[in-house]
């Protein structure tokens, strides 16, 4: 009997080792001429895990990734300036994920960015570092550092989603909903926005 209970708690064990295992999920995001989209914000969706929600933004050579991703079903969103928004399902297991490679379609008039005096390797700094304050916890530095990004491109507007996604997770549910309604002022019917707003009036 102490053998068959041994073997069963052993078993509980790695049942629960392996629903608690986190994955590592990665790819890349190209325009439709395979050339490399930096700065598309790709956001991860599943309401039965925790967090239900990651969001990673593509380096300047489109690699993205995400750490802490739990087994199942998610929903990952690509959003770019100037580009079709992309939306699709993705099957999280255990073991090696395939990367995932999407191909973004130009819209017909692309949003042109005003660089006027900014160079792009300083937006790609700034992006950097405040992708960098986010990993590391201080999120009123990846605010500030989002902000200042926002003033120097106001055309990048997935910065607001940036910066909702932060006041969430401060919690700061007043700021999230008045980013996302900014991003909506600029760009009604964003869904992505729209999502996150209902599911926040829902939690307050």
């Amino acid at each position: 009997m102490r053998k068959l209970l041994l073997i069963v708690l052993l078993g509980l064990v790695d049942v629960s080792h392996a629903q608690a295992q986190v994955i590592r999920v990665a790819g890349t995001i190209k325009d439709d001429g395979g050339k490399p989209v930096r700065g598309a914000t790709i956001t991860a969706e599943n309401p039965d895990q925790t967090p239900p929600r990651l969001t990673a933004t593509s380096n300047d050579k489109g690699q993205f990734g995400f750490i802490g991703v739990r087994r199942g079903l998610w929903t990952i969103s690509v959003d770019a300036p100037g580009f079709e928004a992309i939306r699709f399902r993705r099957q999280v297991s255990t073991g090696r994920q395939e990367p995932i490679d999407v191909r973004m379609a130009r819209t017909v008039t692309a949003v042109a960015l005003p660089l006027d005096g900014v160079s792009g390797s300083d937006i790609h700094q700034r992006i950097d570092r405040a992708e960098s304050l986010a990993s590391s916890g201080d999120l009123d530095g990846a605010i500030l550092a989002w902000r200042e990004v926002l003033s120097k491109v106001p055309a990048l507007t997935s910065v607001y989603l940036q910066l909702g996604a932060l006041y969430e997770r401060k919690p700061d549910a007043e700021r999230a909903i008045a980013s996302y309604r900014r991003l909506l002022e600029l760009e009604p019917g964003n869904a992505k926005a729209i999502a996150a707003i209902d599911r926040l009036n829902k939690q307050f």
